[in-house]
């Protein structure tokens, strides 16, 4: 094949330009699978005023002035990083609302009170004071056993230990509930499967997540080469097989490394950042991200914002101020 020559390429601008409109099309497609919603999305583009333009004025105002307020307490606790973050998921929230995507409340006002209230108990943390969570869906006393274990899984994986420790408060708090989205039912299904298995010798199709942090089997055995790359499984062997995975994941120290390393290949999934890439990473939208992803994959993606995201969130940012006083 002749190669073409400047003339030729000149002279044939408009087939050139498609073509290569559609590569770079093609490269967009291709590289923003699972990666989050870019900064040109409307609801990121559109002014607090603009989101909410469906309310009353007087509503839309007290509002307003609301979700400044916290703005400013969140500046005060968390320095610009985390008021940015509390900005974001609230105006995230809200375009939700007011467009009929999946939100974590009804009203703006319920929004504002529930951020309220974290931001109350983060700075009473950081004030060495003892935090209020009466009301907050909290499940300190099955996430504080393993502030060690989680912290050390969350630091061999280089991100912040208050984003593993919010996925293992989701879990176990949605667990205790009568239709629970995590232990509770998980638990139920395991416990036919392992009657199955008295009969077929094997586990079973229901038996998929066990463990802290409600992680299946399947995605426990594809983790050795990310936890081989940050040199962050410890033991002598890796696990091979369903049973040994099964095993692993029982085991709480093991299940938190492995649920760390699936939360790192998401982020560097997520974040545009090789498979292999090791560096720390930060930042408060992280604490978004993570619970959001572990709970529905594809929620996060769409930036979805119900109560496991929005509530995991201010959960990250809690536990990561817990962490850090005890």
């Amino acid at each position: 094949m002749r190669a073409h020559s400047l003339t030729e390429l000149q002279a044939q601008p408009s087939r050139h330009a498609l073509a290569l409109g559609v590569l770079l099309l093609a490269l967009l497609l291709l590289f923003s699978q699972g990666r989050p919603l870019p900064l040109s999305d409307p609801w990121q583009r559109l002014s607090l005023r603009q989101i909410l333009v469906g309310l009353e004025p007087s509503r839309r105002e007290a509002i307003v002035r609301e979700y400044l307020s916290l703005k400013a307490s969140a500046q005060i606790l968390t320095g610009h990083p985390g008021a940015r973050a509390v900005s974001r998921l609230l105006r995230l929230e809200f375009y939700n609302q007011s467009r009929n995507r999946p939100s974590a409340f009804g009203r703006p006002e319920e929004a504002l009170a529930a951020s309220r209230r974290w931001l109350e108990a983060i700075g009473a943390l950081k004030r060495g004071q003892p935090p209020d969570t009466r009301d907050l869906p909290l499940a300190l006393e099955r996430v504080l056993p393993y502030r060690q274990e989680i912290g050390q899984a969350a630091q061999r994986l280089h991100f912040p230990s208050g984003v593993l420790a919010a996925i293992v408060d989701n879990e176990e708090y949605g667990g205790g509930k009568a239709l629970g989205l995590s232990r509770g039912i998980r638990s139920l299904a395991d416990g036919l499967a392992e009657s199955l298995s008295e009969s077929t010798g094997s586990a079973g199709p229901l038996s998929r997540t066990l463990g802290l942090a409600q992680m299946s089997w399947e995605d426990a055995l594809k983790q050795q080469r990310r936890l081989k790359r940050f040199a962050a499984w410890p033991y002598a062997s890796f696990p091979r097989t369903e049973l040994e995975a099964r095993q692993a994941l029982e085991d709480p120290v093991k299940n938190l490394l492995l649920t760390a390393s699936r939360l790192r290949g998401y982020f560097n999934a997520a974040l545009g950042l090789s498979w292999s890439n090791t560096r720390y990473l930060a930042g408060h939208w992280l604490y978004y991200l993570g619970p959001a992803w572990h709970n529905w994959p594809t929620g996060a993606r769409q930036q979805a914002t119900w109560p496991y995201a929005f509530h995991g969130f201010f959960k990250g940012m809690f536990y990561q101020a817990l962490f850090a006083v005890r």
